[in-house]
């Protein structure tokens, strides 16, 4: 069951949530995880301050520690990937509020928000922002493995190889006896 919050009242109240997840518990991460081992803490507190032009911010600040199993993109072996994050969000009604890219604070990230926020879904949202590049998806797994056993399947066995070794081939020749062949031509 997702926990539902009031954005207005949280920030307004300055009130704060903490709970934890399993990590098969948020559906968006699944495609990435190498194994249902896992835990997730989080910690969500409001906050609510004025603006420098008298407008009232919504601030969440979002803490997320743990671990789950992701896929090493090399082996395709499940890995132990930790989690510490820590997110300053501002939380804006819709697209219009958000302020120019290049207006934003590097110590905070803005989010569109109507009146409720799920937590379940910020939390999995932080964590998939959070991720490596090199993030392995289920699918790819798949995919390499599949490969792999077609070129596996199509290398020709020993026993379908007949190698027909040339006239001669017992006998060792002597690297200067290459040499002198090659000045001769």
């Amino acid at each position: 069951m997702s926990l539902i919050i009031n954005v207005d009242r949280f920030t307004r109240l300055k009130q704060s949530v903490k709970g934890r997840f399993s990590p098969v518990e948020l559906p968006g991460l699944t495609d990435f995880l190498a194994g249902r081992e896992g835990e997730i803490s989080y910690s969500l507190s409001g906050n609510l301050v004025v603006g420098l032009s008298g407008e009232q911010v919504r601030r969440v600040m979002c803490i997320i520690s743990g671990w789950l199993l992701l896929f090493d993109p090399v082996t395709l072996a499940a890995v132990r990937h930790p989690l510490d994050i820590a997110s300053s969000l501002v939380v804006v009604k819709d697209e219009s509020d958000l302020p120019p890219l290049e207006m934003e604070s590097e110590g905070e990230d803005f989010i569109v928000c109507g009146v409720n926020m799920d937590v379940a879904e910020r939390v999995e949202e932080e964590i998939l922002l959070s991720l490596p590049a090199h993030a392995v998806r289920r699918e790819e797994t798949n995919n390499s493995r599949d490969e792999r056993a077609k070129s596996v399947s199509n290398k020709p066995t020993k026993r379908a190889t007949t190698i027909k070794e040339p006239a001669g081939a017992g006998k060792k020749i002597s690297p200067f006896a290459k040499l002198v062949e090659l000045k001769k031509k």
